[in-house]
């Protein structure tokens, strides 16, 4: 809880205080994973200080978290207004929220400029060598993420416009270089392996996307390791990992989509797309009483009071798999 600020006689109390204060309390909400209290912490800051582009910052991450989408943007856009060349990521969250694929690209190209600008920022710093290695692998993993997130608009919204493939191609080759001139262990990220791969799946090149996507497996394992022995390497995201089992499948890797859907699982039990892939990814690696078991457990939860209502969409689908599964046992 933030204390107010006591004014004394004759003084007048400086406005960063009170929202330095009331950021670090929002921070500290962020942290309990209470993004709406958060939000009411940093409407207050931006009232005590309409200048801090971190209150305006902290108030866009909070909404994001939050699904305040609109609040977010405005956040984004004051925050932008009050310092151009701040944070890239600021144009990229920009880019998600933009209307249009057309404004989005625009957003995009604003955030790749400045994450290439952070980059070269980094040739001319001086420290300790461990440490700017360290800096210069994230700066490049980071542009190479920014570079992939534009590449998706081409692979999706924009993928008829007719310099798309081009577009494509290019952004994902850049960013497949940019990764693979780092030492394996220093790349954390699975971007430009699997946006590079979906693009050859597009082309029907699967020669082409199965080594990409064995490489972005490789630093899901890594990270896997990691965190088992405490390591402080950042997992990727369930919804890259579970887009990875997919490709992964569509290149006939049953046996890893199966390892890889299975940790899904343990993490997010109560996810009905998890539970599909992982009875499809079981049905293709020939494990039928896995597939059954899970397609089952499926249907019967998503058919009880406690499931979602959103996820009905996956009940045709498991019991087709199920269909499957039994039509195999019975084999």
């Amino acid at each position: 809880m933030v204390k107010p600020v006591k004014k004394g006689k004759g003084k007048a109390v400086a406005p960063e205080l009170d929202a330095e204060a009331l950021l670090a309390s929002a921070r500290e909400s962020l942290d309990r994973l209470d993004p709406s209290g958060a939000a009411a912490l940093c409407r207050q800051a931006v009232s005590a200080d309409a200048s801090s582009v971190l209150a305006w910052d902290t108030l866009a991450e909070a909404c994001l978290t939050c699904g305040e989408a609109e609040e977010a943007g405005r956040a984004l856009h004051r925050s932008i207004e009050l310092s151009p060349a701040g944070a890239p990521g600021r144009y990229m969250y920009l880019a998600q929220l933009s209307d249009s694929p057309a404004e989005a690209v625009g957003w995009f190209e604003k955030g790749v400029a400045g994450l290439r600008a952070e980059r070269e920022a980094l040739q001319q710093a001086s420290g300790e060598r461990s440490e700017l290695q360290a800096a210069w692998a994230e700066a490049t993993c980071a542009l190479a993420v920014g570079l992939c997130s534009a590449a998706e608009l081409y692979l999706t919204d924009l993928c008829d416009e007719p310099e798309a493939e081009g577009r494509c191609d290019a952004l994902t080759g850049e960013a497949l270089q940019l990764v693979s001139d780092l030492p394996a262990e220093a790349v954390q990220v699975v971007e430009p392996f699997q946006t590079r791969a979906s693009l050859k799946l597009s082309q029907e090149a699967y020669d082409d996307a199965e080594p990409l996507l064995l490489r972005a497996l490789e630093v899901v394992r890594r990270a896997e390791e990691a965190e088992e022995g405490g390591g402080g390497v950042e997992m990727p995201s369930l919804e890259l990992r579970l887009a990875l089992a997919k490709m992964l499948l569509e290149v006939d890797r049953h046996g890893d989509a199966l390892e890889l859907l299975q940790g899904a699982r343990v993490e997010d039990d109560d996810s009905a797309e998890v539970r599909y892939l992982l009875a499809t990814a079981a049905l293709c690696a020939g494990e039928v009483d896995l597939a059954r078991e899970e397609a089952s457990g499926a249907l019967e939860w998503l058919q009880s009071e406690w499931a979602p209502a959103e996820q009905a969409e996956w009940l045709p689908q498991l019991r087709e798999v199920l269909a499957e599964a039994e039509g195999g046992e019975a084999a």
